[in-house]
């Protein structure tokens, strides 16, 4: 199975490599290295790890919301990062103590969103390691985010060609902090889950990947578990 040495490791690097290489190293705890030199495959999580779409996804959830007329604040947002858009939508029907059209609402947070997502850039930090490795065929996305915005994100942010494998809830997996979506992505790629790393940016997502039995790194402190 192909892993990272070649690249992160004790390989042989191109004189084209050794530049953009060190700029990695300048950043990559010693930790990551390590975890890094042993994965056969890399699966990351989307929104928040290889893209910034906090601020797009919360307009875009607060103009849905208010369009059947419920409120939705910042903080009450930010509280529930990672979830579906059913368990967001379930739980703002909870708060307001009504029942909600989930049809309608994800319809117009989804158009709202496709606006948005012209706009989008990735996360340099993290996606400069997808883009270093090279090999589309071991790598993934896996997201609770529906096929449609994930789509959307990785088309926005220019990265859909780093990746052969994209699972979202439309794959009906239990979601994030089940382990499934990492353990379909590892199924698809065609390797073994205990040799795939996983990049996350929520406890959620870092209890997925730990429950699917890979190290994972939360790449908001550069933290392996």
């Amino acid at each position: 199975m192909r892993q990272l040495w070649y690249l992160f490791g004790d390989g042989n690097l191109g004189s084209e490599d050794v530049e953009v290489v060190g700029v990695i190293m300048s950043y990559l705890p010693p930790e990551v290295h390590h975890v890094l030199s042993g994965a056969c495959a890399l699966i990351f999580d989307l929104d928040g790890t290889l893209v910034d779409t906090h601020d797009a996804h919360e307009r875009s959830w607060r103009k849905a919301f208010s369009a059947v007329g419920l409120s939705m604040s910042t903080s009450w947002y930010r509280q529930r990062t990672g979830l579906t858009a059913n368990q967001l939508i379930d739980d703002m029907g909870v708060a307001h103590g009504k029942s909600i059209d989930a049809t309608t609402v994800k319809t117009m947070e989804l158009r709202c969103f496709l606006e948005e997502a012209r706009k989008l850039a990735p996360i340099e930090s993290v996606i400069s390691i997808a883009e270093e490795f090279r090999d589309a065929s071991h790598m993934a996305v896996a997201s609770n985010g529906d096929a449609s915005s994930v789509n959307a994100t990785l088309a926005g942010a220019g990265i859909s060609h780093l990746f052969s494998v994209i699972v979202t809830a439309d794959d009906g997996l239990r979601p994030k902090p089940f382990p499934d979506a990492f353990l379909q992505a590892a199924e698809r790629l065609g390797v073994k889950k205990e040799c795939c790393l996983a990049f996350e940016d929520t406890g959620g997502g870092i209890a997925a990947a730990q429950a699917a039995g890979m190290k994972v790194v939360d790449v908001r402190t550069w933290e392996v578990f």
